[in-house]
């Protein structure tokens, strides 16, 4: 396990919109996937957005502005668009009123 606690500094840090993501560094056979730094947010997208039955699906990783989720049993991927600023920043004050 010495391997993977370390692997957090091998990603490159970087936030676009809001949303923070590790990416894979150059020499990486992933080299420039970009995954988020908090899955969860992913999946409550996705929620948001109409997924079904969550605990059967992973989180992958985010690409143009998209959240990618593979089912556990037929392998097969669908992904949600992402809440942009504007719309995370509607979300909140509408569930502060």
């Amino acid at each position: 396990m010495k391997g993977a606690k370390n692997m957090n500094k091998d990603f490159i840090h970087t936030e676009e919109n809001g949303i923070k993501y590790l990416v894979h560094p150059e020499g990486s056979i992933f080299e420039g996937m970009k995954i988020r730094e908090n899955p969860e947010d992913a999946f409550d997208n996705a929620i948001k957005r109409g997924m079904k039955n969550p605990d059967d699906w992973m989180y992958m990783y985010s690409e143009n502005g998209k959240d990618y989720f593979k089912h556990y049993f037929s392998r097969c991927y669908r992904s949600y668009p992402q809440f942009g600023v504007i719309e995370k920043i509607k979300n909140k004050i509408q569930r502060e009123r």
